[in-house]
């Protein structure tokens, strides 16, 4: 919270306002001669007015603009406006009515940007002030909010930054320009980028937004390779494979004039040429079931792709990938369908923007709304005619508001957490759901792999009609085939269930689950006794039965040290930081959970029989991105603890309690991957119950994984 220096001293001809750190109320502004620069003084933003004709630092270099229409925001900025890129920023707005005590203007930063503007460090990028050319009794605060309902548009929460007229009158008429010196931009390109301004003139108004333009992000230039093709065909078949060039952020970049090399399995097959940023290539078939691996590269072999698997068998069923409810307000500013489709041309099959209508007359309508009303949602509908609900749970759907037929799909993966336990807790009550994912987290935006939904299609199968099934499963990381027959099951007095899994990289654990428990495990563990996994795990379910927020997630930050040998890092999950000590003796590390456990795997050298693995927890605090309703986030202890070798060889396992939840650390024997391809079957001979149901999770040797939907016993429809 920052206080502004107004009212101004009497004694200045020409007051101004401040906006920067507390040390700047009382600041004393300078008045300068005709043609003067202003000057910023590093703890107070102390800035000045300048006299008709002279010139601003930031306008020097062309940030154009003070006379603004009174009805509507101008944003301009300095610089190269390309993707995750510094610019100089103004926004100009001309008060068109006056603001008195209570009143307020904010600035608002979309939920997906991770860098916030802020108001706390003016060295940092994003800092932002406020400069008026007018005279003003007003007295300002600067705050961090958390803006939530605004009129006319979606509530969910957004970070903000308000000025608020604690006394005083802001003047109508009064020209602001809010000056962001280091404007760090998102990391997605868009043609419609903005920093959205609201209003409100007194304590009882409510917020709305005012008109504003916006600029084009860029994106940067082609750095890399991206290469997708069919996931499943059946021999002959011609296969959709798709070449994009690539920003180092993802972003489609500027075409060049490439010849490739097409490698099958790592077989040279034909040279292709490149000519366009997002490329088609037609005439690829294979002619034997199996998998296969595509690869494209140049020829010294510098830059180069390799493609999601695909599995070519006999079977008439396809695969497509989608991004589900992709936020109108991904980026800032106005986004339309065609603009988010070819954004993800080639990368998906299917993009479904929320609160947008495809050309087929199918829509996705987002629900964001309190607990209390409700919680979170998508709608998914078909020309009016038929729709299904897809539960989310951030702000979790009240599954019990749900009309059983309505509640089709459960979002499982939201950007980087996990949380099957509300897709449990979905079948636990009864319904048949199946599983989606989704790439836009609010809790914990741009903290992620890639999460891909897939839809399994019969032949002629529509994709609504297929969601409306549950036909779905979700990859996250990269594009894992799964193919699980039967997708029910009856009362037979054995169930047998065959999963059918191709991926582009190692295959380490495949577990079954039934009702929610781990029933049976597929993996290989290291015999050799001198390869060992710290695993770390904390839960993403709320802590009561109330309608509530999930837990925050944690950090771990600790140690590991093998008494008596050497230990050295193999293989580490997607979030881990690590920082080997002196001669091997001591491993530092950094990681973080939410929903699903995260590995470090390491080699000890010269142990024996009396080597103890001791592992310490530094006291730390659960982040403070969400605030349940039920339990706000807790502190967490330190704690050490001391692991026998031979221990370690059977899995040793400590838990300990953080406010009501169980986190755990674990040490086990490493596990030696499968290959990337591999069946497995199993048999359950208990006795089955209508209501049963049971689902599989596969993970990948590099941190990716993959939820199938639920397969039920007994016909629920």
């Amino acid at each position: 919270m920052v206080l502004l220096s107004l009212p101004i001293r009497a004694e200045i001809s020409n007051p101004v306002l401040i906006v920067g750190t507390e040390q700047a109320a009382g600041a004393v502004a300078t008045e300068q001669a005709a043609g003067a620069v202003a000057t910023e003084q590093a703890a107070g933003a102390v800035v000045t007015e300048q006299p008709a004709g002279a010139v601003a630092t930031e306008q020097a270099a062309g940030a154009v603009a003070t006379e603004q229409p009174a009805e509507a925001a101008e944003l301009a900025v300095r610089g190269q406006s390309l993707a995750n890129g510094v610019v100089y920023a103004e926004i100009n707005y001309q008060l068109p009515v006056s603001l008195v005590a209570g009143g307020s203007i904010v600035l608002r930063q979309q939920w997906m940007e991770v860098r916030r503007l802020q108001i706390e460090t003016p060295t940092s990028t994003n800092f932002v002030r406020l400069v008026t050319d007018e005279p003003s009794t007003a007295q300002l605060l600067a705050r961090d909010v958390e803006v939530v309902g605004i009129a006319g548009e979606a509530g969910y929460q957004a970070s903000a930054i308000a000025f608020d007229v604690t006394s005083g009158v802001l003047q109508a008429g009064t020209i602001l320009r809010f000056v962001v010196d280091r404007l760090q931009l998102p990391k997605a390109a868009t043609t419609h980028y903005e920093i959205p301004l609201y209003l409100k003139n007194n304590q009882e108004a409510s917020l709305t937004r005012v008109p504003g333009n916006t600029i084009q992000i860029r994106p940067g230039d082609f750095s890399q390779l991206r290469l997708y093709s069919s996931s499943v065909a059946t021999p002959g078949e011609l296969v959709d494979l798709w070449v994009r060039l690539e920003d180092e952020y993802g972003n489609i970049a500027q075409a060049q004039n490439l010849s490739l090399d097409l490698l099958v399995n790592g077989v040279f097959t034909e040279r292709l040429d490149v000519v366009t940023p997002v490329q088609k290539i037609d005439g690829i078939s294979f002619q034997a079931a199996g998998t296969y691996q595509l690869e494209l590269r140049t020829g010294g072999g510098g830059i180069s792709a390799t493609s999601n698997p695909v599995l070519v068998s006999n079977k008439p069923y396809r695969i497509i990938w989608a991004d589900l409810g992709v936020p109108t307000e991904m980026l800032a500013g106005a986004h339309s369908w065609e603009e988010l489709a070819r954004t993800a041309m080639g990368r998906y099959d299917l993009t479904l923007p929320a609160d947008h209508e495809a050309l087929d007359g199918t829509s996705v309508v987002s629900h964001w709304q309190s607990l209390a009303a409700g919680g979170a949602s998508l709608v998914l509908s078909k020309s009016d005619v038929a729709s299904f609900t897809i539960a989310k749970p951030e702000q979790p759907t009240d599954l019990r508001q749900m009309v059983p037929g309505n509640l089709q799909l459960v979002e499982i993966v939201s950007g980087g957490s996990v949380y099957d336990w509300f897709g449990n807790k979905a079948a636990m009550m009864g319904f048949r759901v199946g599983f989606t994912g989704s790439n836009h987290s609010h809790q914990y935006p741009g903290r992620f792999q890639q999460v891909n939904t897939a839809i399994w299609l019969t032949e002629g199968q529509h994709w609504f009609e297929a969601m409306s099934n549950h036909q779905t499963y979700v990859s996250v990381g990269s594009k894992i085939v799964l193919a699980v027959s039967p997708m029910n099951l009856g009362l037979e007095p054995v169930r047998n269930l065959v999963l059918q899994i191709a991926a582009a990289s190692p295959i380490v654990s495949v577990e079954v689950f039934k009702n929610g428990s781990l029933f049976k495990t597929r993996r290989q563990p290291d015999t050799g006794g001198s390869r060992f996994r710290l695993v770390v795990e904390s839960s993403s379910e709320p802590f009561s039965r109330l309608m509530s927020r999930p837990r925050n997630a944690r950090e771990w930050v600790g140690y590991v040290v093998a008494q008596g040998a050497r230990i050295t890092v193999d293989r580490v999950g997607q979030h881990w930081q690590v920082k080997p000590g002196r001669e091997s003796r001591r491993v530092d590390f950094l990681t973080r959970t939410h929903g699903l456990d995260e590995f470090l795997e390491f080699e000890l050298t010269s142990a024996n029989a009396d080597t103890v693995i001791e592992i310490g927890i530094a006291p730390g605090y659960e982040d403070v991105a969400w605030i349940p309703k039920d339990r706000l986030p807790k502190p967490t202890s330190g704690q050490k603890f001391f692991i026998p070798i031979d221990e370690a060889i059977q899995g040793g396992t400590r838990t300990f309690e953080v406010e009501g939840y169980r986190d755990s650390v674990r040490i086990e024997p490493a596990l030696v991957p499968f290959e990337s391809s591999m069946r497995y079957e199993f048999d359950d001979p208990s006795t089955p119950q209508l209501g049963d149901y049971y689902y599989f999770r596969v993970r990948l040797e590099d941190g990716g994984f993959a939820y199938t939907s639920p397969i039920y016993v007994g016909d629920f429809e």
